[in-house]
């Protein structure tokens, strides 16, 4: 729910408080936001700031476009490994082993294999695609890092305050990053488009103002450098 807010126009002061239930009770807006202060106009104030004292709104530092890259090829690593055991299961090295040594069926076999209707094929698709939903969805909400993005010491928060992306967030932002991309790739004569889609909404941090991706923009997050302390924990 959206703040009330005096006009813009108006300079710092104490206004009528839009968050009490009590009538008269005013809060301090500095000009850009209400502040915690409130008083009783009944009463003198114990506290009244100036604007100069007014605390300034400080902007987060981004994390940089290189710094994002790589935690997603990190994140990417076991789940590259997990779909290699799950093709493993339809004796996907044994053809691969086959295959390097000159037996074309082997070769054959891994083409059908490969095809996107096979069972092999669905099976890993669907490995992958529940277990990066787990990590992905998981690690934002409980700590708004993956393990790619805690060594890389950069973060997801939410765009207007800083906290860690709820439930609602970490899912729209992993819907619109990896779920509708697979979803569409395995449609017949889609698998292009959504292709292009990804690489559109991995590169749009690097000309958007706020270095955010569409998938950040969906789900109204950021990416910010995390405090040293925050990196590895």
């Amino acid at each position: 729910m959206t703040s009330p807010q005096p006009p813009s126009s108006q300079p710092p002061g104490w206004y009528p408080d839009p968050y009490s239930a009590t009538d008269g009770v005013e809060r301090w807006w500095n000009g850009i936001q209400w502040l915690a202060e409130t008083r009783d106009p009944a009463a003198p104030p114990a506290w009244a700031p100036s604007q100069a004292q007014a605390p300034e709104r400080t902007e987060p530092e981004l994390a940089s476009w290189g710094a994002r890259v790589a935690a997603y090829l990190l994140d990417v690593i076991p789940f590259v490994v997990l779909v290699m055991l799950v093709l493993g299961t339809f004796g996907w090295f044994d053809l691969v082993g086959r295959a390097a040594e000159g037996d074309e069926s082997a070769l054959t076999a891994l083409e059908a294999m490969s095809a996107p209707g096979s069972p092999a094929s669905i099976a890993s698709v669907l490995v992958g695609a529940i277990a990066y939903f787990l990590y992905n969805v998981g690690f934002h909400m409980a700590k708004g890092q993956t393990p790619g993005k805690m060594l890389m010491g950069i973060r997801v928060r939410m765009r207007d305050v800083d906290r860690r992306p709820d439930a609602r967030a970490a899912v729209l932002r992993w819907v619109v990053q990896q779920g509708g991309p697979q979803l569409l790739s395995s449609i017949a004569g889609l698998g292009f488009f959504a292709g292009v889609f990804s690489i559109v909404d991995h590169l749009w941090p690097l000309w958007d103002p706020r270095k955010q991706s569409l998938h950040d923009k969906a789900a109204r997050t950021i990416v910010v450098r995390a405090p040293r302390r925050q990196r590895l924990s």
